[in-house]
């Protein structure tokens, strides 16, 4: 393919640059990295973030939201959609979000959407759509489009749709699930592609759509060779990096403090207060031993954390010891991951079956030891086979304690466990492989 001339995809991403979020990643290390297999993006996003540049030479086209106004500059989400009237709280909004706006409350930007990737197929050569998800809406869009045109579709759920569920009113199983699962297989059905990020989820879609399986393939969440190299040379400044943990950016230099770091949200579900209290019940025992200090320990949490757990981890009273960040840039999040000497994985769910968070693969290429609190499952399961994590059951604040200590007196780097590939998650070994997806599915489509 690299030898010929380039074929288009049209990928339906409503998470994209300028927006900063974990959702972001996957689709970006897609469409830097596909140009090299012979692949073109044309990214259809929403305008609900404003305006971005590119970043893989990739055209992008963005669609408005039906009675939703574009964010401006240092508005939330939640202050702009009070601006254009929209109900977004109480029993009303809830009650209209789970049976009204199906499958998601973004199934308004497929409305506008539409016109415009039509546009796109009529006006450009377009080989295949791709949709990604979250949010399930984007595949509504590309079942539309693939019903309408006959384009073959691709579609890449980032997490499992009704599998372990991300939304409140799946979550509780009932009517609504029951809609969600009929929207699923009719996708299943008529997608010519459909991509997975672990093999736990392709084995069970396999058996519960058995007349898609042969379309089915596993292609994980990775890290990006190129962002890690440009976050290093962003450390070269030992000034700056003797500063990074000082509280702020301008603050006195902190030099040998231990740093312990979480970057991203604790949950995977945006409404669940969690929080890992067992480990900061931990640090705070060994402030009260004497054990660490402001001196020689920092906690650091980079990223969104709900209101309700971030009051609670404030009222434990672990001062300077405690450094939030609130949301950073991706390049920042990686630069705080190579700075840091143990990194923190930590996911509330019962169990995790089906997906793997995906900052564990970043955890990993960035190479300190990762305290790892977590369910039964794929994450798990992955962290154990690198050889470079511990893992804590959520309530054992003892043994999170004694870890703490331990990784404290050794400060040691890990080492992979015999035959762990941390290249096979690459971006561009994951690029590759959703160009092979491509070529056999437009094949197929043709």
């Amino acid at each position: 393919m690299a030898g010929d001339s380039p074929r288009t995809l049209l990928m339906l991403c409503y998470h994209y640059p300028p927006e900063v979020s974990g959702g972001i990643e996957r689709s970006v290390r897609f469409v830097r990295h596909l140009p090299s297999f012979g692949w073109s993006a044309v990214v259809l996003t929403t305008a609900r973030h404003g305006e971005g540049a590119a970043i893989g030479g990739e055209r992008i086209e963005r669609a408005g939201e039906l009675f939703f106004r574009a964010r401006g500059r240092g508005e939330t989400d939640t202050e702009a959609e009070a601006g254009n009237g929209v109900p977004i709280t109480g029993p009303a909004a809830r009650w209209i979000e789970k049976w009204l706006l199906v499958p998601d409350k973004h199934i308004r930007w497929t409305h506008v959407a539409v016109w415009r990737a039509l546009r796109l197929l009529r006006e450009r050569r377009i080989d295949a759509v791709y949709s990604t998800s979250p949010p399930e809406s984007s595949h509504c869009l590309a079942l539309a489009l693939k019903r309408l045109t006959g384009a073959p579709w691709i579609m890449d759920l980032r997490d499992p749709w009704t599998l372990e569920p991300l939304r409140w009113y799946l979550r509780t199983g009932g009517p609504r699930l029951a809609l969600e699962r009929r929207i699923e297989r009719a996708a299943f059905s008529n997608a010519d592609a459909i991509i997975v990020n672990t093999e736990e989820a392709a084995a069970e879609y396999r058996a519960r759509y058995p007349r898609a399986a042969d379309r089915i393939s596993a292609i994980p969440n990775g890290w990006d060779a190129a962002g890690f190299a440009a976050a290093r040379a962003g450390l070269a400044d030992t000034e700056r990096s003797r500063r990074l943990f000082s509280g702020d950016a301008g603050g006195t230099p902190q030099g040998g403090a231990f740093v312990v770091a979480h970057v991203g949200t604790f949950s995977r579900h945006a409404d669940v207060p969690a929080y890992p209290r067992a480990f900061f019940e931990a640090v705070k025992r060994l402030v009260v031993e004497g054990a660490v200090s402001e001196r020689n320990f920092r906690v650091v949490l980079a990223g969104a954390i709900n209101h309700a757990a971030a009051r609670e981890i404030d009222g434990l009273g672990l001062g300077g010891i405690l450094d939030r960040r609130g949301s950073v840039s991706h390049a920042e999040a990686l630069r705080i991951m190579l700075e840091s000497d143990l990194l923190l994985l930590y996911d509330p769910a019962h169990e995790g079956r089906y997906y793997v968070r995906g900052k564990l693969y970043e955890y990993l290429a960035a190479g300190a030891w990762i305290l790892g609190i977590l369910p039964e499952g794929a994450t798990r399961g992955l962290l154990e086979r690198s050889g470079r994590g511990v893992v804590s059951a959520p309530d054992d604040g003892e043994g999170i304690r004694r870890a703490l200590l331990r990784f404290l007196a050794e400060r040691s780097r890990p080492r992979f466990s015999n035959g762990f590939d941390l290249d096979r998650y690459e971006g561009a070994a994951l690029a590759a492989s959703l160009a092979r997806v491509l070529d056999e599915a437009t094949a197929r489509g043709g």
